[in-house]
């Protein structure tokens, strides 16, 4: 087998072993393969990412490796046969797409095929020994099989939820879209899966409710012996786990298509929080007991053991106090929203003591639900917050609900318990006082950039000889501000009339005029999404927002005086230029806040690294790098995410640079190559 690398793997098969030969290298290092004995080994093949699976042939059987070393994956009797689970001097493997295993069965005459059952646990789980419920400490379970990896969509990761890969600044809608409304019952618990199905807990109904995506009406009811579901967990087989623990003191299975729940694990009290790792292990949150408990689902017994929490609330690395949500990683680590402390508590595998997950300047108030991303960052319901908390690589920030202030409005929350991503990353909240459930679509990942942003030859030029869009009679005299989004909409600020302009692609005249109360708007941004923001700085220092279709504008910032420059970034950040003031401020605008902060010039002018002289033109890229027409300082100025210290890139004196006379404008292409207005 060669890997991506060029890297040889030969099975040796009279040397029992298997040998490695790295790209351009004639000598070999043997793999080690632990406790796992090899006799005359014929095939290896590798998974995605790269864990060996050896064809065994003396020994009759296959060997698999992976995150936790060898063990036998198929045959594994110890001796040769004919029968379905035995093998007979095999010798070559390959997996189909669905992770399915087919071998050639050299003296049997056939062709042997292993279905992948789940990617999943597929064996056993074992105990260090068996502990009685009322066990208030021990060690968490140890497994003896691993998730072996699928190329499918739908199964590549072996889970049965969605964690999505989100760039650095994803955002998300700030209104959401009730897609659940249960009208006076509460709702706890949300369920997607990698279909985009939709479980959903009406606990106060005694009910959960399954409906497929876009579907207007449930496909099926389920409400048989449940008192007060919390919570539910579906695994990849479709198996539905669901908390029935408050009167009845049990989690009950409901396999596909069954009209009765099978009890799979006896509770002190209700799960808050229900979750089925990759080795087919089941937690519950016993928010009554301060304890998440934990047994196999591989196992008859209903006994479980604790995996966190000391069975008392005092605040410690090894105790918890009314958990509620929990995730499970696929590296075992145990995440627990921890509500009555106030934080979210992260167990390693194995461990009882925790620790706390820090979440820098937010501070939680109950936290109820956490997830994780492709990338491992957390997602945080914050109960009493009422909004959800996103991490990522530059720290955490307000993702939904940012005015933090009860109501049933479409960008409101109260009490929100838990959350779930469906496959396109849209994120679905269970709204529980409002008795429904809100859908808040992912905004940024539509589109990789706000601004047109075109990738050009190294000889590309343009014609000489302009020809007139617009000209006074309707853009007015002195046009400053003017915006061409990536649908090729054209937009106008016109000074004279107060109004925005709007040609779509291929109009002559204006297909739309917009009015409201501007006052000799100067410069304009368009998003994707369609929304304006306005200059209206001049008079009423602020900018406005005209949502998409709406001739109604709404203040979205504070601003010193005019804005000479407007941007929004991909992580919806709104930039100004203030021209007077010789700074540029921005503001967040998934909060509700107005007021800004300085991100350029320190508000005198200066022609150093850290000042300004009348900034007029900004333009931010990918990596949130801010780029300044420095008018008077006739130069190009730029500052790195997190910097007040600009680097002059163009004019000024700058060797190997143009030199530039009053640069107005700036934008970048594709490649990240400047293209300047130089206006004097």
């Amino acid at each position: 087998f060669v890997d991506n690398n060029l890297n040889l793997y030969v099975a040796d098969n009279f040397n029992n072993r298997i040998q490695k030969f790295t790209s351009g290298q004639l000598n070999g290092t043997t793999v080690p393969t632990g406790t796992i004995t090899l006799f005359h080994p014929t095939g290896i093949v590798l998974d995605f990412d790269g864990y060996l699976f050896i064809v065994d042939q003396s020994n009759a059987r296959l060997i698999g490796s992976g995150p936790y070393g060898y063990r036998c994956i198929a045959a594994c009797s110890g001796s040769y046969g004919s029968s379905s689970s035995q093998l007979y001097y095999p010798y070559s493997l390959s997996f189909d797409s669905y992770g399915n295993i087919f071998v050639s069965d050299l003296f049997n005459n056939r062709i042997q095929k292993f279905f992948l059952m789940t990617n999943g646990c597929n064996g056993t789980t074992t105990m260090s020994s068996v502990i009685s419920m009322n066990s208030t400490q021990s060690a968490p379970l140890l497994t003896s099989t691993y998730e072996t990896n699928s190329t499918t969509v739908s199964s590549a990761t072996g889970l049965s939820y969605n964690r999505p890969t989100f760039s650095a600044y994803a955002t998300w809608s700030a209104n959401g879209v009730t897609v659940f409304d249960s009208g006076s019952g509460f709702v706890y618990g949300i369920f997607i899966n990698t279909n985009n199905t939709f479980y959903i807990s009406e606990w106060t109904q005694n009910m959960i409710q399954v409906w497929l995506e876009n579907s207007t009406i449930p496909i099926r009811n389920i409400s048989g012996g449940l008192s007060l579901p919390y919570t539910i967990f579906v695994t990849v087989n479709g198996d539905i786990y669901v908390d029935n623990g408050y009167s009845n003191s049990q989690v009950d299975k409901w396999t596909v298509n069954s009209t009765i729940g099978v009890s799979v694990m006896n509770v002190k009290a209700a799960c808050w929080g229900l979750f089925v790792d990759i080795y087919n292990n089941i937690y519950c949150s016993q928010n009554a007991y301060n304890q998440v408990i934990i047994k196999s689902l591989n196992s008859n017994s209903n006994m479980w053991i604790v995996a966190a929490g000391a069975d008392c609330s005092a605040p410690s690395t090894n105790t918890l106090n009314g958990p509620r949500g929990i995730y499970v990683d696929t590296d075992l680590s145990l995440y627990v929203a921890d509500c009555g402390n106030d934080r979210i508590q992260l167990f390693l595998s194995t461990q009882l003591i925790g620790k706390t997950v820090a979440t820098g300047t937010i501070a939680l108030n109950c936290p109820s639900g956490v997830t994780l991303d492709a990338n491992g960052y957390l997602f945080i319901t914050d109960n009493s917050n009422q909004r959800i908390i996103g991490s990522g690589p530059n720290g955490y920030r307000c993702l939904v609900g940012c005015t933090q202030v009860i109501g049933s409005a479409s960008n409101q929350l109260y009490y929100p318990t838990v959350m779930s991503f469906d496959t396109h990353g849209n994120m679905f909240i269970a709204d529980d006082y409002n008795h429904r459930v809100q859908k808040f679509y992912l905004t940024t990942n539509i589109y990789s950039t706000t601004i047109n942003q075109p990738n050009f030859c190294p000889s590309t030029t343009w014609y000489i000889n302009a020809t007139t869009f617009a000209n006074s009679s309707t853009a007015g005299t002195y046009v400053y501000g003017i915006f061409v989004s990536i649908n090729n909409t054209v937009y106008v600020a016109n000074q004279q009339t107060n109004t925005i302009l709007v040609w779509y692609e291929g109009s002559i005249n204006p297909d739309k005029i917009i009015s409201g109360s501007l006052s000799t708007p100067y410069t304009l941004f368009a998003t994707p999404l369609g929304d304006i923001y306005v200059d209206n700085g001049v008079n009423n220092h602020r900018i406005d927002k005209f949502s998409f279709n709406s001739n109604i504008s709404t203040s979205v910032m504070s601003v010193p005086n005019l804005c000479a420059g407007i941007f929004v970034d991909i992580s919806n950040t709104l930039y100004c230029s203030a021209y007077t003031s010789h700074q540029i401020v921005k503001k967040w605008l998934n909060d509700s806040v107005l007021t800004s902060t300085i991100v350029a010039g320190n508000g005198t002018t200066g022609s150093t690294a850290t000042t300004l002289n009348t900034p007029i033109g900004i333009f931010v890229d990918a990596q949130v790098n801010l780029y300044v027409a420095d008018c008077l300082n006739n130069r190009i100025q730029m500052f790195p995410l997190g910097q007040l210290t600009g680097i002059t890139l163009a004019g000024a004196s700058v060797p190997g640079t143009i030199i530039l006379n009053q640069p107005n404008g700036i934008t970048l292409d594709s490649n990240g190559y400047l293209f300047i207005a130089d206006t004097a």
